[in-house]
């Protein structure tokens, strides 16, 4: 044969089947695109530059390339084993016709590297223009400073060497298919799950085990901490479930459907339950597919979204006021006077002042901080109890008054008390001894943090400092004076200027702690920032393949219903009943993984939001709100797809 008889071929094979092939191409060029963008934004040196940013997100873009990566191997091949068994019936006409396996194979060969060669070069060519927008994306969505853009070669490298090497692997597992099938079994290849498919009982107890108990952890489980660890745990029962009982459990609740002869043998049930009890084998793997698709579209969209959106809140659950400076003495011998405090705060004001930084709200406290165990009203200084672990700070009635411009009065016996929760009485034990609460206080920062689901705080003012020495320091060495100032700005972004004046001024004896409520936010930009960008740039991904994985579920759909549809009609069914058949059967296996994906999401809602309050996000309906408003997005989306798909469908069988 001439050498360039089998290119010819090939590209005359691929625009004969260009109704699948097309579809193949762009989805291969897209997930190659979104490979090369992910891995060029997680090796950008770039990150270096950055004040934030310079290890969270690329290790988060890092993250995202494994996925991408783990994700095109699996899609990849499921969309190959779809085009091979299309294709067997004319694979085994080239055998009958006289051409050999190895000439099969050949041609088949020059099919995967022009497939390849446009996927790759399309894919790097897409990736590298759009990378830029994806770039600024990310800068904007994580609020950092713009720094170079730049196109690694490392990365255009590691995209060709990945992606030509699953579709080498591909052309292998084809060509083993047709090594070891012969021509009939090609021919009638296309054909396979025409046998009613029996029933499957302990694959159908499986999937329903697991499935209860995924959702059974996910609705019990109570831990923040356990959630993260049982989170994953949940998910793989869940998905082993879903795979089980699409591919055993339909087949089983069919075929119950099929003995009730009340029900079974009726029109419009007759044809519908016979006809899905077929598909369902060949068909479930794929619906299982897309369902597990849409459920990790939904936890990523609405978690992603959520966490973003809270970033303010969040950040103000961990620190109450935008700026607070906390002074330690560091050493017994060199106590920071009152005095030399009060100089400090006056030099810090004047400093802001000639800076232009305006303040609305600036107190001076000085307390002692200690940790301890809160139980049963009564107060332990110094020990250490992970359940009732609690923080305190202690102060003298003179300072309290002096800080917030009150005249309060106490005797020794008494206490003012502000806290975190509200199961005080109306007496306290600290540390052995009796006090009555004589007030419950509600002053600005007074209290160390606010938030209960942190942890407990408890702030406390005795009558005099004489009180407060041999209560705390005989029981506890580990008692620190602290200088406190809580700032609020007029501009937050005077932040940055405040924190360099105030450590301009700090002693040289003293540790000084900083904390804002503005670096904490740019904090929280960086990492739920990249999960945001990394949530939209998966759940783009993840759509893809399901749209694509819906395009040839109906275009397989259609081919096997031609023969179908016209032996309905010649055994006396209408033409308006054949049609109302199919669509009801269309809708069904169409949507039927979006109901599950959301029964999923649903029992799912619970042990997320456990995992978020693990990481400080405000408002369960927050999440609520992002799941539903993710939930109609994709049902409008996965709307027009059948819509578009359906066309497809119509068009093969009218063609019948």
């Amino acid at each position: 044969m001439k050498h360039f008889f089998y290119p010819r071929l090939a590209l005359s094979n691929i625009k004969k089947n260009k109704q699948i092939y097309l579809p193949y191409l762009f989805s291969s060029a897209f997930t190659i695109a979104m490979y090369y963008i992910i891995h060029s934004l997680s090796v950008n040196t770039g990150y270096q530059k950055l004040k934030v940013g310079k290890t969270m997100l690329p290790f988060i873009m890092n993250l995202g390339t494994w996925v991408v990566m783990i994700f095109s191997v699996i899609f990849l091949f499921y969309i190959n084993s779809f085009l091979m068994k299309r294709r067997k019936k004319e694979i085994a006409l080239y055998n009958i016709l006289g051409m050999e396996k190895k000439h099969v194979m050949i041609m088949m060969f020059f099919e995967t590297v022009m497939t390849s060669l446009f996927s790759i070069i399309i894919g790097i060519l897409i990736g590298i223009i759009f990378s830029k927008l994806m770039f600024l994306l990310m800068m904007n969505i994580a609020h950092l400073n713009t720094f170079d853009f730049m196109i690694p070669i490392d990365s255009i490298i590691f995209t060709i060497e990945i992606y030509f090497t699953i579709f080498i692997i591909s052309y292998l597992f084809n060509v083993i298919q047709i090594r070891l099938a012969n021509p009939i079994t090609l021919l009638r290849g296309s054909e396979t799950g025409e046998k009613e498919p029996k029933t499957k009982w302990l694959l159908t107890l499986i999937g329903f085990v697991s499935l209860i108990a995924g959702y059974y952890i996910a609705q019990t489980i109570v831990d923040p901490g356990e959630a993260m660890l049982l989170f994953f745990v949940a998910v793989i029962l869940v998905i082993v479930g879903t795979y089980s009982l699409f591919t055993a459990g339909s087949i089983t609740l069919l075929k119950m459907l099929k003995k009730n002869k009340l029900y079974y043998y009726q029109t419009k049930h007759f044809t519908a339950v016979s006809q899905m009890i077929y598909r369902m084998k060949q068909n479930a793997v794929g619906l299982a597919s897309i369902c597990i698709l849409c459920t990790c579209i939904l936890v990523m969209l609405s978690s992603t979204v959520s966490l973003y959106i809270s970033i303010q809140d969040s950040s103000n659950m961990l620190v109450n006021e935008q700026l607070v400076a906390t002074i330690y003495q560091t050493s017994e011998n060199q106590i920071l006077t009152k005095e030399k405090a009060n100089e400090i705060t006056q030099d810090i004001k004047q400093d802001f002042k000639k800076q232009g930084i305006k303040t609305t709200s600036f107190i001076k406290k000085r307390c002692y901080f200690l940790s301890g165990t809160y139980k049963n009203n009564e107060i332990e200084s110094g020990g250490y109890d992970e359940k009732n672990y609690s923080q305190f700070t202690v102060m003298s009635l003179t300072e309290f008054n002096e800080t917030y411009n009150v005249n309060e009065k106490l005797q020794d016996n008494e206490v003012l008390i502000a806290c975190n929760f509200t199961d005080l009485k109306q007496s306290i034990k600290i540390n052995g001894q009796n006090f009555n609460i004589k007030k419950i206080v509600d002053q600005p920062y007074f209290l160390e943090q606010e938030n209960k689901d942190i942890e407990k705080c408890i702030s406390i003012v005795f009558a005099s400092e004489d009180i407060i020495q041999p209560i705390f320091y005989e029981e506890d060495d580990n008692v620190h004076t602290m200088e406190r100032l809580s700032i609020d700005f007029e501009d937050i972004k005077m932040t940055e200027k405040a924190i360099d004046i105030i450590q301009d001024h700090a002693p040289e004896d003293s540790y000084i702690y900083l904390s804002s409520q503005y670096e904490l936010q740019n904090e929280y930009f960086e990492v739920f920032g990249g999960l945001f960008f990394l949530g939209i740039f998966l759940g783009i991904l993840f759509l893809m393949a399901a749209i694509l994985m819906m395009y040839y579920k109906q275009l397989s759909e259609g081919y096997e219903d031609q023969k179908r549809y016209e032996i309905m009609q010649n055994v006396g069914m209408s033409q308006k009943e054949v049609k109302q058949s199919i669509r009801s059967q269309v809708l069904i296996f169409f949507f039927l993984p979006l109901v599950v994906a959301m029964i999923h999401m649903a029992f799912a809602f619970k042990m997320i939001v456990k995992m978020f309050s693990f990481l400080v996000v405000s408002q369960p309906s927050l999440f609520m709100t992002c799941t539903i408003a993710s939930m109609i997005a994709l049902i409008i989306i996965y709307s027009i797809v059948y819509a578009l798909t359906a066309k497809v469908y119509y068009k093969i069988v009218s063609t019948s």
